[in-house]
């Protein structure tokens, strides 16, 4: 019986290490640094940073670093898709450049758009696998509750 070596052992644990990303579309009437103060707060991490983007369209983003994630919101110009929808929220591990290589990222939208609509009383919507329908997340008034639903692309809420 052949032993492994401590390195062996430690290489195939690292074979199986997965990254995660997430991408919440938000329903926001304000600007993106009031909802980046809602969501910093609600969520309870350190404050965005803004910065004007490099390329086309030029807007303004923001940027925050934490618990092992980069995140970057920053609003949506126009969408069709999504059309009552103004920002967007994205996020992926850092360093997670060999699991998206080996397609070894776990998609936590769904989990994420649920908790910052309960976290920060914001409307959210993480898309499908197939891209063509969405769920949305929502404070209901007359409920008083969290409600979801399926949004079709291209529909308004």
């Amino acid at each position: 019986m052949a032993i492994k070596l401590k390195s062996e052992v430690s290489m195939a644990i690292a074979e199986n290490i997965y990254g995660a990303r997430l991408k919440v579309f938000i329903h926001f009437e304000g600007t993106l640094q009031d909802l980046g103060s809602k969501i910093g707060s609600g969520l309870e991490i350190p404050a965005l940073r803004y910065e004007e983007r490099e390329d086309e369209p030029y807007d303004w983003v923001g940027y925050v670093e934490v618990l092992g994630f980069e995140l970057e919101l920053r609003s949506v110009q126009h969408s069709e898709k999504w059309p009552n929808f103004q920002y967007v929220l994205e996020a992926m591990t850092t360093d997670s450049i060999q699991e998206i290589f080996n397609d070894r990222m776990f998609d936590i939208s769904l989990w994420m758009a649920r908790y910052i609509s309960l976290i920060c009383e914001v409307t959210t919507l993480a898309e499908s696998l197939d891209k063509q329908t969405g769920q949305s997340f929502y404070y209901n008034k007359t409920t008083l509750s969290r409600d979801c639903r399926i949004i079709e692309a291209g529909s308004c809420l």
